[in-house]
C-alpha cells in the first residue's frame, strides 16, 4: 500500500517535471536577433549573438543599451549567465529616467567549445544587496 503511494507521487512528480520543462523550452528565445528583457526597474533594448566554435569560445554575445528607467537612487545591471554556471555582471547603468549605457560582452563556458544556451537579466541593484530582476531564458 505505501509503495503504490510512494509510485503514485513520483510518477505525478515526474510527470509535472516533463509537463513543465516542455512548456519552459517552448518559451525559449531562440537564435540570433533582437531582445528585450526588463522590467519597471531596468530594461535592455539590443540583440543576442550565438558564437560560432572557435569564435569568442563559441558563447552568446549580448550588446545593446541598457536603460535605468527609474530615479530611484538604485543602478539597473545586466547579468548573463551559461549552463552550469552562476550569474556575472555585464555592465551597469545608473542616472534613471531612461539613462542609458551600451554594452557588448561575451558569456562561455571555459570548458566547451560552445554553448547551446543561457540566461541574460536585467535588475535593479541597491546598494543592500537585494536586486529586483527579471530573466529571460535564450537557446541557440
Amino acid at each position: 500500500m505505501k509503495q503504490a503511494i510512494r509510485r503514485r507521487i513520483a510518477v505525478g512528480a515526474l510527470t509535472t517535471a516533463v509537463v513543465l520543462g516542455g512548456a519552459s523550452a517552448a518559451l525559449a528565445r531562440n537564435g540570433n536577433g533582437s531582445i528585450w528583457v526588463g522590467n519597471t526597474y531596468a530594461h535592455i533594448s539590443g540583440s543576442v549573438y550565438w558564437n560560432p566554435k572557435g569564435t569568442d569560445h563559441g558563447g552568446m554575445e549580448v550588446y545593446g543599451n541598457l536603460y535605468d528607467d527609474e530615479a530611484d537612487g538604485n543602478s539597473a545591471k545586466l547579468e548573463g549567465k551559461v549552463s552550469g554556471y552562476g550569474y556575472t555582471t555585464l555592465w551597469r547603468a545608473s542616472g534613471g529616467n531612461g539613462t542609458h549605457v551600451y554594452g557588448d560582452k561575451v558569456v562561455y563556458d571555459p570548458a566547451a567549445l560552445y554553448v547551446n544556451d543561457g540566461y541574460v537579466q536585467t535588475c535593479r541593484y541597491n546598494s543592500w544587496g537585494v536586486d529586483k530582476c527579471t530573466s529571460e531564458y535564450m537557446s541557440r
